[in-house]
Order: C-alpha cells, then sequence, then structure tokens
C-alpha cells in the first residue's frame, strides 16, 4: 500500500519560527508514515542555503542542518528556482540534497498529494 503524500510550503526565512515549524512537522509526519515534500519559495529558500552560521542564541535552529537531517529521513526538500535566482542563490548554493525546481513541480506535488500545508 502507498503511503499518503503531504506537502509543506514555506514561505519563511530561516530566522521565522513558521520556518522551524514547518521543518518540525516534516520530521513528524515522517514520524506518522506519511510520504514528505517540502517546497521552499520566497524567503524560504534561504532556509536552504549551504555555509549557514546563525547567532549562537539560535545555533540549534540551523535550518541548513534540520533540512540535512530530513533528506536523510526521505523527506524531498525542493526549492523554487525563480525565487532563489531572484535571491542572488544558485543550484551550487544549496544543500546537498535539496533540488532545483518549478512551479509545475510543485503544482504537480500538490495534485499528487493528500494533505498541504502552508507556513
Amino acid at each position: 500500500m502507498e503511503r499518503e503524500k503531504a506537502t509543506i510550503v514555506l514561505n519563511e526565512a530561516p530566522s521565522h519560527m513558521r520556518a522551524w515549524n514547518a521543518f518540525r512537522l516534516a520530521g513528524g509526519l515522517v514520524g506518522v508514515e506519511m510520504q514528505v515534500e517540502v517546497f521552499l519559495l520566497n524567503d524560504g529558500v534561504f532556509c536552504a542555503m549551504r555555509g549557514q552560521n546563525p547567532p549562537d542564541e539560535i545555533v540549534g535552529q540551523q535550518t541548513g542542518a534540520k533540512i540535512s537531517e530530513l533528506l536523510s529521513l526521505g523527506v524531498r526538500v525542493r526549492v523554487c528556482s525563480q525565487c532563489a535566482m531572484t535571491r542572488g542563490i544558485s543550484e551550487e548554493g544549496l544543500v546537498e540534497g535539496v533540488e532545483w525546481s518549478s512551479m509545475i513541480d510543485l503544482a504537480k506535488s500538490i495534485k499528487e498529494s493528500q494533505k498541504v500545508v502552508s507556513f
């Protein structure tokens, strides 16, 4: 039997608690045996940048490290290429395993999903 799929759409920058909560939810959904895809739009693309160096007070909330952890659990993480390019982020500047993607890919993911959550 195929697992239910959930798509999480994240528009928030790494410094926003909504971003952290989106990643926490992704991990929780894996824990209840769902297939999970996280799609980063707008300032959410900054969450997938390599080489993040957050201040000491939020070092535990480093989104790049969290994304790597989620990827190892089988979560698919994609960034909107247009959003990334607009913000000066190249495909090479992303955490390894994060996919360069498009709105068509997001539309397909939403169509395939039983649940869609937006942060």
